[in-house]
C-alpha cells in the first residue's frame, strides 16, 4: 500500500488537524473596500431585517465597545486585536477556559513570513489561490484567499509579539502542496497559543465571562445589533451592551438540524469529537437577518466506526483497525439498499472526500477481506498497537459485536446472510453487488464507477468482514455569510449593522469540501478573520468608542456544574479505583484516602492526549480536587470528555470510601 499524505492524515494524526477549526488570526494590509459599512440594512426586505426579538431579565449589565462570542483561537485573536484598537472588550465563553476546540492545533499557514524568508522558502501566492479555486470549481471566494495571503506573513509576526511560541520550523505538514506550515511547539496551541493570547488579552483589559455562552443578539428597531445576552450556568442572564458583536462560536458539528441542511443524511448516527459546538453563532446571525451559508458548508469529516478496534479511540484520533480497513480504497461499499454506489477510491488524495459519496445515502456499509485489513494496517505510519493485539481486539469485536453492526464469515454468502438478517437488508441485492464487484475485479475494470484498476482487489481472502460506517464530524466550516470585512450580510449582500463573524462560523474558503492542500490554512483563516472583524468593527465604531468596560448588578462568576459531589458520610482510609471511558480510552483513577481526606490521586490511561487530556488531569483537575476535596470542579476547556470521565471516576471512588 503506497503511503500518501492522505493515509498519514487519515490514519495516524487526525487529532491535531481536527482542532484547526477553532482558528487563529492575523492581518497585514487592509482588504480592498467592498462597499462602505451600512448603518442600516438598506434595500433589505422586512424578513431580512427581522430582529431576534429576544428580551431577557438580566441580573447584570456590561457596557463595552465590542462583545466577542467565543474564546477559541479566532475569538482570542479578535479580542486582542480589538483591545489593541483601543476598544473596551467583553468575551462571552461557553466553557470554563479559553482555547476551545483549537487547543489541539499544531501551527498556522503563512506566505512570505520572516521564518520562510530565513529558510529560503519562496511561494507564489497565485499558485496557492489557483490550486484552491480549481479544487472547488471556483466556488471559493478568491478575494478572501487573496486577503488572507497578503495578511498572513505579518500575522506570524503579530502572534509572536503576543507571546505565541513557534519552533521556527516551516514545512509542508507531511506532504501538503506548499511549505506554509509554521509549527507551534510539542504541546500545540494548548501550551503555545492559548495561554499567551489569553494573557495578552487580559493585560490589555479584556474582560472574560467564562461558563457564560451567548444566547441572543440585541437589536434596535432598524436591525442594528446593539448587544448580546449571555446565560450563566445557574440560568441567570447577563446583558452586554455593545456597539458591535463578533460571533466566533466554533461551528455546528453538534447540531443535527444544521448538519442535515448541510448535506448529512445519517444525522441520527453522526459521531462527534468535541462538545458544545451547537451552531449558536449561526443561529443568532440568521435570527438577526443574516443569510445562511449552511448549504455550502464543509469541515473535518470522515467515515468512522463504533467500537474496537479503532473506533472508540475517537473519530479523529488514532483511527486504526476497522476505520482504516473500512475506508480503504480496495473495499466494497454498499448503501442501505444493498447497492454499490461509487468508486471507493474517492478519498485517495483527500481523506475529506471519503465521506462525500455517502451524503446522498442513508447508510454506508464496507465489505472487505483479511488481505485488505492487513494492507490497511501495514500502511499506517504509527499503529496504536501491534498486529497481534489488533487481531485480538478484532476477535473480541466479532465475538461480542456490541453494536450489532460488524460481521465476519469464511464465505461471502455466509457473511451476506449474517449482515442482512441483522440489518434487514435484502440478501439477493447484497450478494449480487458482491458478485458483480468481484467479476469486475477479475476483469480489471470497474464498468460502473471507474475505480482505478489498482484498487480493484477481489474479495477472495477469507475471513471476510462487513461493517457499518457512520458519518462523523469534528468541526464545520461555514454557516454565516460574510463579506471581506467579516460583516455578517443579509440575502442581498447588505451588512447587518454592528454584526461580524470570525472563525469557522463563517469560514467560506472551502465550499462543500475541505481540500487539505494548503497546510495550516484553516488556522490562518480563523486568526485572520478574527483580526479583520475587530479592525473593521473599530472602524465602524469610530470616535464613539469608550475604550473601557463598565458593569452593574450581579457580576459574580458563573458557577461550574455541581452534579459531581461528595457522598454523604466520612471517607474511610484506603485506596480506591474506578475506570471510566474518556476521549480516546479508559481512564483508571486511583484515590487514596488518609485521615478521612483525599490525600492523593493518580490516573492511568492508554490514549488520552498528553497536551490536552493528560494535561487537564495532571495540571488542573487533580490539584483542584485535592484542594477542594470534591469532584465538583469545573471541566477543562477542550477536554470535556476527559474531565467528565475523571470526575465520575473520582466520585465513584469516594462513594466506595463512604459506603
Amino acid at each position: 500500500m503506497e503511503l500518501t499524505r492522505r493515509s498519514f492524515l487519515g490514519i495516524a494524526g487526525m487529532a491535531g488537524i481536527a482542532a484547526a477549526g477553532a482558528g487563529l488570526a492575523g492581518c497585514a494590509a487592509a482588504p480592498a473596500n467592498d462597499g462602505a459599512s451600512q448603518s442600516k440594512t438598506d434595500g433589505a426586505s422586512d424578513e431580512d431585517k427581522k430582529s431576534s426579538g429576544a428580551t431577557r431579565n438580566a441580573v447584570a449589565t456590561y457596557t463595552c465597545d465590542v462583545c466577542i462570542c467565543g474564546a477559541g483561537n479566532s475569538g482570542l485573536s479578535a479580542a486582542v486585536e480589538a483591545a489593541q484598537q483601543g476598544l473596551g472588550v467583553v468575551v462571552l465563553e461557553k466553557h470554563g477556559g479559553t482555547g476551545g476546540g483549537g487547543i489541539g492545533t499544531e501551527g498556522v499557514f503563512a506566505v512570505n513570513s520572516k521564518m520562510q524568508q530565513e529558510a529560503g522558502i519562496t511561494i507564489e501566492p497565485a499558485e496557492v489561490i489557483s490550486t484552491e479555486m480549481e479544487y472547488s470549481h471556483n466556488r471559493a471566494n478568491g478575494l478572501k484567499w487573496l486577503d488572507l495571503i497578503e495578511a498572513s506573513g505579518d500575522n506570524i509576526s503579530w502572534l509572536k509579539e503576543c507571546g505565541v511560541n513557534f519552533t521556527g520550523v516551516v514545512d509542508d505538514y507531511h506532504g501538503g502542496k506548499f511549505e506554509t506550515f509554521h509549527w507551534f511547539g510539542e504541546n500545540r496551541a494548548h501550551d503555545d497559543f492559548s495561554p499567551a493570547m489569553t494573557a495578552t488579552a487580559k493585560d490589555l483589559g479584556v474582560q472574560f465571562l467564562m461558563n457564560c455562552p451567548a444566547t441572543d443578539l440585541i437589536q434596535d428597531s432598524d436591525g442594528t445589533v446593539t448587544g448580546v445576552y449571555g446565560r450563566k450556568l445557574n440560568g441567570d442572564y447577563v446583558q452586554v451592551n455593545a456597539k458591535a458583536v463578533v460571533l466566533s462560536t466554533g461551528g455546528f458539528a453538534n447540531n443535527d438540524e444544521y448538519l442535515q441542511e448541510g448535506g448529512f443524511s445519517d444525522t441520527s448516527n453522526v459521531k462527534r469529537f468535541l462538545y458544545g459546538y451547537d451552531g449558536d453563532g449561526v443561529r443568532m446571525a440568521i435570527e438577526a437577518g443574516g443569510a445562511s451559508n449552511i448549504p455550502r458548508m464543509s469541515g473535518l469529516m470522515q467515515l468512522t466506526v463504533s467500537g474496537a478496534p479503532g473506533g472508540e479511540y475517537g473519530t479523529f484520533g488514532r483511527g486504526d483497525g476497522l476505520v482504516v480497513a473500512g475506508h480503504n480504497a480496495c473495499s466494497l461499499w454498499i448503501n442501505e439498499d444493498g447497492e454499490r454506489f461509487c468508486a471507493e477510491s474517492a478519498g485517495i488524495e483527500n481523506w475529506m472526500a471519503d465521506m462525500i459519496p455517502s451524503l446522498v445515502h442513508q447508510k454506508l456499509y464496507s465489505i472487505y477481506d483479511s488481505k485488505t485489513f492487513k494492507d490497511a494496517y501495514d500502511g499506517m505510519i504509527a499503529p496504536r498497537i501491534d498486529w497481534e493485539a489488533t487481531q485480538a481486539e478484532l476477535e473480541e469485536r466479532i465475538t461480542e459485536n456490541p453494536y450489532g453492526d460488524f460481521f465476519s464469515a469464511d464465505t461471502l454468502e455466509e457473511l451476506a446472510k449474517k449482515a442482512c438478517d441483522a440489518l434487514e437488508l435484502d440478501y439477493d441485492t447484497v450478494i449480487d453487488s458482491i458478485n458483480t464487484y468481484n467479476e469486475m475485479c477479475d476483469a480489471g475494470h470497474d464498468a460502473y464507477f471507474g475505480k482505478p484498476g489498482e484498487y480493484m482487489q477481489k474479495l477472495d481472502n477469507p475471513p471476510f468482514y462487513f461493517c457499518y460506517m457512520p458519518q462523523s464530524c469534528m468541526v464545520t466550516f461555514g454557516g454565516i455569510r460574510t463579506n471581506r470585512k467579516m460583516e455578517v450580510v443579509d440575502k442581498n449582500g447588505k451588512p447587518v449593522p454592528g454584526l461580524y463573524s470570525a472563525g469557522v462560523d463563517s469560514a467560506d474558503l472551502w465550499p462543500n469540501i475541505y481540500t487539505i492542500n494548503v497546510p495550516g490554512g484553516t488556522n490562518a483563516n480563523n486568526i485572520n478573520s478574527g483580526r479583520f472583524a475587530s479592525k473593521f468593527a473599530a472602524e465602524y465604531i469610530g470616535s464613539n468608542k469608550a475604550g473601557s468596560v463598565s458593569s452593574e448588578g450581579d457580576t459574580s462568576e458563573s458557577i461550574p456544574d455541581t452534579s459531581w459531589a461528595m457522598p454523604e458520610g466520612t471517607l474511610k482510609d484506603g485506596t480506591y479505583s474506578d475506570t471510566e471511558f474518556g476521549m480516546f480510552s479508559d481512564i483508571t483513577v486511583t484515590v487514596i484516602v488518609s485521615g478521612g481526606k483525599i490525600t492523593d490521586i493518580v490516573q492511568e490511561n492508554e490514549l488520552e492526549t498528553t497536551y490536552v487530556g493528560v494535561a487537564a488531569m495532571e495540571n488542573t483537575l487533580i490539584p483542584e480536587v485535592l484542594e477542594k476535596q470534591t469532584p465538583a470542579v469545573d471541566t477543562v476547556a477542550g477536554a470535556t470528555r476527559t474531565s467528565d470521565a475523571f470526575r465520575t471516576a473520582v466520585q465513584k471512588c469516594c462513594e466506595q470510601a463512604a459506603s
